[in-house]
């Protein structure tokens, strides 16, 4: 049976080595080898794009899932039928990976789920943080990179953070966190 890895990311997300380390760590986490897991992304540029690569290259297979941008639903409300490109679409896309189910989600933003007096919401890791919460709403263990380290994001991913910490003797930090490189270097 394949295990799914569920990944949403901000599109300026670049970092190819966390990602590949939090990728290696998530197979530990879930017990799987390569062959026996699957990335699932939005084909978006930044982290979709460039965890699928990563993915690709360390032998786990992809499921791309792009969002339908040119096309309009009834759940649309009138004042975005108007426009060619359709500002529902990614939270569509994103609704429509969740159903699909995970066993893990991992959510790789560029900025804090909330904005900072005067930033620019448009740079901002909104959908990030919209599919990560709809992954945390199902139930999907999720977690959050920041930085060099996993962050639980709802109750399923601290239990599975944990559970992988204590399987490697660490201690989680005082917000829960874990070091990725900890998790699954083997010493």
């Amino acid at each position: 049976m394949t295990s799914v890895i569920l990944m949403t990311g901000s599109r300026s997300w670049n970092n190819v080595q966390v990602s590949a380390d939090a990728l290696s760590a998530t197979l530990i986490m879930l017990g799987v080898t390569e062959k026996q897991a699957a990335l699932r992304h939005g084909a978006s540029r930044g982290a979709d794009t460039l965890l699928a690569r990563t993915a690709e290259g360390l032998g786990i297979a992809t499921q791309a899932v792009p969002a339908q941008w040119d096309r309009h639903t009834e759940q649309c409300p009138p004042w975005d039928r108007q426009n060619a490109t359709c500002k529902l679409a990614g939270h569509r896309r994103n609704s429509i990976m969740i159903a699909a189910g995970a066993n893990i989600c991992l959510a790789f933003p560029t900025h804090a789920m909330s904005l900072q007096p005067g930033e620019d919401s448009k740079d901002t890791s909104r959908g990030t943080w919209d599919c990560a919460t709809k992954a945390k709403d199902a139930g999907i263990p999720t977690l959050v990179v920041w930085g060099d380290h996993f962050f639980p994001f709802g109750q399923p991913g601290a239990e599975l953070l944990q559970r992988a910490a204590t399987q490697r003797g660490l201690q989680l930090g005082p917000s829960l966190s874990a070091p990725i490189l900890g998790i699954w270097l083997p010493f």
